[in-house]
């Protein structure tokens, strides 16, 4: 009896070892690390030089942070697992990670895959496992390649991506766990791209004539081609009359456009005098409109 029963203890504790291993293998990995960090390491292999990164990892739910799917209940391995960690933190079976293989990708283009060997340590519960990777480029010239073109279509904004796996273990059991983590960092400071400009009413509709004291606007267009960044940029309008080189008028503002998109922006006119109006506008380092650019205004008496 006694060993029949021994027996059926070591059952099932290798039943329940087996049931969380097997939840263990269907979650995935958090590999967390910053933007600013993403930024210096393509900064480093740009010249050739490694970086080494820190970076933190814990477990969690496999649709946790993909967007690709709406998950409308927890599944029921998650909900054992968690439950279980939140319950009974000092007598679950806790898995750890050693071996991490990391795949950078720029712009969804592989170019480098490092494997990092790692001693086995316990993941936290509630914290993340600090790692510490030395990454390098083997291939510089493509990459420097990506990141410039990556950098001048989309504004100084670059799509990196680390994806692999890490090595799971739970007792003598173990299991390779996929990650993905995607940052946008910015490698050149971002600009407005200038797209039209002109002289318009109180209702923005395009003129090429006014009447004294009745407002005129000089709108201009400007777009952000960066992904996930917004732009804001410092714009002076300057207002001459034909025959005067000094500007009859000068304001500033500060033009926000947010990622992806593009916005219009107005400044306000009023003259008493009639003549031949222009403009200029000028947005330091991003773009520059001259008078031979500009729209004529021509302003009557009322």
């Amino acid at each position: 009896m006694a060993l029949l029963f021994i027996t059926v203890l070591m059952g099932r504790a290798i039943g329940g070892l087996y049931a969380s291993y097997q939840e263990v293998s269907e979650l995935r990995v958090v590999f967390s690390l910053g933007e600013e960090d993403m930024a210096g390491f393509i900064r480093n292999a740009t010249r050739g030089e490694a970086s080494e990164m820190d970076v933190g990892m814990t477990l969690t739910l496999p649709s946790a942070g993909l967007g690709e799917q709406v998950v409308t209940q927890l599944p029921d391995y998650a909900r054992r697992w968690f439950i279980s960690v939140t319950l009974s933190p000092l007598v679950v079976r806790q898995p750890e990670v050693s071996d991490v293989e990391v795949t950078v990708l720029v712009e969804g283009e592989v170019v480098q895959t490092s494997l990092f060997e790692f001693e086995r340590e316990k993941v936290p519960y509630l914290n993340l496992l600090d790692r510490s990777i030395l990454l390098y480029m083997d291939d510089i010239k493509l990459f420097t390649d990506l990141v410039n073109q990556a950098a001048d279509r989309y504004n100084g904004e670059v799509s990196i991506t680390l994806k692999g796996q890490a090595l799971v273990h739970l007792f003598f059991l173990e299991t390779w766990l996929p990650f993905s983590t995607t940052k946008y960092p910015l490698v050149r400071v971002p600009h407005l791209d200038y797209i039209s400009s002109g002289w318009a009413d109180d209702v923005g509709s395009p003129i090429g004539s006014q009447t004294t004291s009745w407002r005129s606007l000089v709108q201009f267009k400007t777009s952000n081609a960066a992904r996930f960044h917004s732009v804001h940029e410092n714009v002076t309008a300057k207002i001459y009359r034909e025959g005067s080189e000094e500007p009859v008028h000068t304001a500033w503002k500060i033009a926000s456009v947010a990622p992806d998109s593009s916005a219009t922006y107005f400044f306000e006119f009023r003259s008493d005098e009639p003549g031949v109006y222009y403009y200029t506008l000028e947005a330091e380092d991003a773009f520059s409109v001259g008078p031979d650019s500009s729209q004529r205004l021509t302003v009557h008496e009322n």
